[in-house]
């Protein structure tokens, strides 16, 4: 879960939200880079919460009901259908929107959840893990807000300094927004092992 969410997860939103307008004048498969990285980012969390949750329940052989089960079991019914909700597009204009804010709305839901339920995590008991993963959750949650803020605003600044008329060229600080990502990842790979060795240690 940890790598599924401190690194894939944060990766593929941070894709999705400020790169459509960056390496506008190159496709992998066929489709635009920032979906194609989108899509193995989040396809990567899809499949390691899917793997956690079916160990999880052969490891406790069942559900307990308790908050860190319920928060779980509610982030994973949104994961679920967040591939299929990807992948709808209605004919009807409209529709088709309202399926791509419903796709981001649970998209940060599920975020929101996981997260929540990796702090709730750390306080169980039968975890047996270091109050030091709480510095660390929290240090990889902060990577990803400064990010988002940076994000923001060099999207001000770009919108300040005006609009690109070709579509086949970057937006405006096109550079600054590679560099802020390879930040972001590099930060998150780090906090993320950080958390997986406290996790494995106990």
């Amino acid at each position: 879960m940890v790598i599924a969410w401190l690194f894939f997860n944060s990766l593929g939103n941070t894709t999705a939200r400020y790169f459509k307008k960056t390496w506008t004048n190159k496709q992998y498969f066929g489709i635009p880079v920032w979906i194609f990285y989108h899509r193995i980012h989040m396809m990567a969390c899809w499949t390691l919460t899917c793997a956690a949750i079916i160990c999880i329940f052969i490891d406790l052989e069942g559900f307990e009901a308790h908050a860190h089960d319920c928060v779980g079991l509610a982030t994973f019914a949104l994961v679920f259908v967040q591939p299929i909700l990807g992948l709808m597009r209605p004919p009807q204009q409209q529709a088709r929107s309202a399926v791509r804010i419903l796709h981001a709305l649970l998209g940060h839901a599920a975020y929101i959840l996981a997260v929540t339920n990796m702090f709730l995590a750390v306080g169980l008991e039968a975890a047996q893990i270091s109050s030091v993963m709480y510095g660390l959750l929290g240090g990889a949650l902060a990577i990803h807000v400064v990010a988002h803020v940076a994000f923001n605003v060099l999207e001000y600044l770009a919108r300040r300094k005006g609009s690109v008329l070709d579509v086949n060229k970057d937006a405006s600080f096109s550079r600054w927004r590679k560099t802020t990502l390879m930040v972001q990842m590099i930060a998150l790979y780090a906090f993320t092992i950080a958390n997986v060795v406290f996790v494995w240690r106990g």
